[in-house]
Order: C-alpha cells, then sequence, then structure tokens
C-alpha cells in the first residue's frame, strides 16, 4: 500500500499494488488479513485523524530496502480485492459522474503527470488515477491545502514542458488561485486544468450534512470558467456529458498550451463514496 503522497512508489498496475493507506475504511479488508504491518517512510500526518485501531504490530522502517521474506498473500484474492474497491467508488447518478471524469482523462493522458486539489473529486482522483513512478502525483496531504493543484501544475510543466501536466481541482480551489491561468498562458505550459465544477464547496457541505447542521456558507454559484480561462488566453471547454468530456481532453492532449475543462459534474455521488473510503 502507498500514502496519496507516495503513489507511484508501487505503480497501481502492479499486481501486488494493495490500493492507498488512509487509516479508513476502505482498506480495512486487506489490512485485516496482515500479521504484521511494515511501515517505510510513513509520515502518519498523511492518515485521518482518528484512533489507531489496528491489532497487528507496526514495524517501521527508514530504509525501504531491507530484504524480507517471500509474502505468501493470495495475489489472486489480492487483485479481486482492489477491483472490487475500485467499482465501489462509481456509485450512480444522473449526471456526469465525478469517477467518470477520471477514467476519461487518465485514459486521454495516460503519460501526464498529475497535481491535485484538496476537496471531494480527491477521492476519485486518489484511488482510480494510475500512476506508475513517483513524483508523478502531487498532492498535499496532511496540510489539504486547497488552491494547490494549478500552482503545482505551474511548477511540474516548468521543470518539463515536454509532458502534459493535468491538474484537478474543485471550483472552489480553482477560485483562489485564478491568477494562476494567466502564468499558464504566458509560459505557454502544456497544462490541462479540470475544474470539477458543482458550484459548491462540497466537501465541506457533505462534512455539515454528516453533522446533521445546515448547509450553510457553501454555494459558489454560477460561475463562467470558459470566459474567465479565454480572457487569460487559455483555451476553454464545457462537458456536461461522458461525449463533451471525451472530445475536450482529446483537445487538450493535442493543444500545445494550456486549456480548461469546465467539467459540469454531478456531486450527488459524493457523500456515499466519502461513506465508503472513510467509514
Amino acid at each position: 500500500m502507498v500514502t496519496y503522497k507516495a503513489k507511484g512508489v508501487v505503480p497501481d498496475r502492479d499486481p501486488w499494488f494493495a490500493g492507498v493507506f488512509t487509516n479508513g475504511a476502505l482498506e480495512q479488508e486487506i489490512i485485516d488479513q496482515a500479521d504484521l504491518l511494515i511501515t517505510a517512510g510513513l509520515d502518519r500526518v498523511e492518515l485521518l485523524p482518528r484512533p489507531w485501531t489496528f491489532r497487528q504490530p507496526v514495524a517501521d522502517f527508514d530504509d525501504a530496502r531491507e530484504q524480507l521474506a517471500t509474502s505468501t498473500w493470495d495475489l489472486a484474492a489480492l487483485q479481486k480485492t482492489i477491483a472490487s474497491q475500485r467499482e465501489k467508488l462509481s456509485v450512480r447518478s444522473a449526471g456526469l459522474q465525478p469517477d467518470r471524469v477520471i477514467a476519461l482523462a487518465s485514459e486521454a493522458m495516460p503519460n501526464a503527470r498529475v497535481t491535485v486539489d484538496a476537496g471531494a473529486h480527491m477521492f476519485p482522483a486518489t484511488l482510480l488515477w494510475p500512476v506508475a513512478e513517483p513524483g508523478d502525483f502531487l498532492i498535499s496531504n496532511g496540510l489539504s491545502t486547497m488552491g494547490f493543484a494549478v500552482p503545482a501544475a505551474v511548477g511540474a510543466a516548468l521543470v518539463d514542458r515536454d509532458r502534459i501536466v493535468v491538474a484537478l481541482t474543485g471550483d472552489g480551489g480553482l477560485l483562489m488561485c485564478l491568477g494562476e491561468l494567466a502564468t499558464l498562458a504566458r509560459e505557454r505550459l502544456r497544462v490541462a486544468v479540470i475544474a470539477f465544477n458543482d458550484a459548491a464547496l462540497t466537501l465541506i457541505d457533505v462534512k455539515q450534512r454528516q453533522r446533521q447542521f445546515a448547509s450553510a456558507g457553501v454555494a459558489l454559484g454560477d460561475v463562467r470558467w470558459p470566459s474567465i480561462a479565454e480572457s487569460f488566453g487559455v483555451a476553454a471547454h464545457v462537458a456536461a456529458s461522458e461525449p463533451e468530456l471525451r472530445a475536450a481532453l482529446d483537445a487538450a492532449a493535442r493543444h500545445a498550451g494550456p486549456t480548461l475543462i469546465d467539467a459540469h459534474i454531478d456531486p450527488a455521488p459524493y457523500a456515499e463514496m466519502i461513506r465508503i473510503v472513510r467509514g
């Protein structure tokens, strides 16, 4: 298993990849089968701030090169469990599903470096976007900073101008760093900003409802993201369906400069998705 920040240390498509470790509910089925938990470079600030309830002893290794005995885990059973976990995140809804945005984007730009903002969209992003190398998935986990994805994409694209970068952000996070769209345009960076547009701070809204509070201070209203992007010189597309999203992603993958995709997603699946992952 890997934490969010360590995605790519074990490639997602490696047969022994066992998922993302967050101290949440989704990974519990696999953890329960373990006799010993071995951690290598684990920073517990990345984990959910809840009690550590695992019964197994924990061995901390600062050096991941320690030699261990051959594993006796059932590989076929492990792969079946991981596939089942991913299927659970596909919560059906009437509109464009957030998990489908991740699936289609990763298919259209399989070699992209990815940056992820804090927000409800991070759950399908962190669990479903396949990563093969360390440093190919950049996220502010632990601090969980909103407004991270686009500036991080600027930095990643400046380091490697030939490789496209995908910035996955919510509309709230994008509002916090709109000026960086001008940076993308000025530097002609190959960055595809995918804005998960549900006109709200949905993760906070879900948490309010979980605590039976009134929904307050989370509505963002209708923002014309394409108009804003184009005013900076950034190519823009709107997608409210899978065919529209496929066309927008294809255009972004071929474009030599920055692109913003305004993905009108249905936020309905998020509450169930968060319950599945975190418990």
